[in-house]
């Protein structure tokens, strides 16, 4: 599949934490759902609004929406997205994966099918912007 190009998120896996039991769920939703709800922690409702671009070089943007980001923050992309981080995506054995980086390593996460989607580093499915 061609990768290159935007892809936003369409689905978050949201961590909720029950106060009475204090257990912890994951639940897929969708970037709708989460925006509308306001018990969703802030920093969750940010990756909802995210997207990827995906160069022809291997280079993949993360980027943030900039009315979420403190002013003067992060790098320009355009006029709706700001640069949160830069890093790298290939393909091998027609499979594609994006690099998260650990202790200043790349750390090559599958980027798994779901549907029109892909599951990126387990939290996040995105599709074509």
């Amino acid at each position: 599949m061609n990768i290159i190009g935007l892809w936003k998120v369409k689905e978050l896996n949201v961590v909720e934490v029950n106060k009475e039991t204090h257990s912890i769920t994951r639940t897929w939703r969708t970037s709708e759902d989460i925006a509308a709800d306001g018990s969703v922690n802030p920093m969750q409702k940010a990756f909802a609004q995210s997207a990827y671009k995906f160069e022809e070089d291997g280079t993949v943007l993360s980027l943030m929406p900039k009315a979420i980001v403190p002013a003067g923050e992060g790098e320009a992309y355009d006029d709706e997205f700001v640069i949160a981080k830069r890093t790298q995506w290939k393909e091998e054995n027609g499979k594609l994966f994006l690099a998260a980086e650990e202790n200043g390593k790349l750390d090559w996460q599958e980027m798994i099918p779901a549907g029109d989607s892909f599951e990126v580093l387990g939290y996040q499915r995105i599709q074509r912007a």
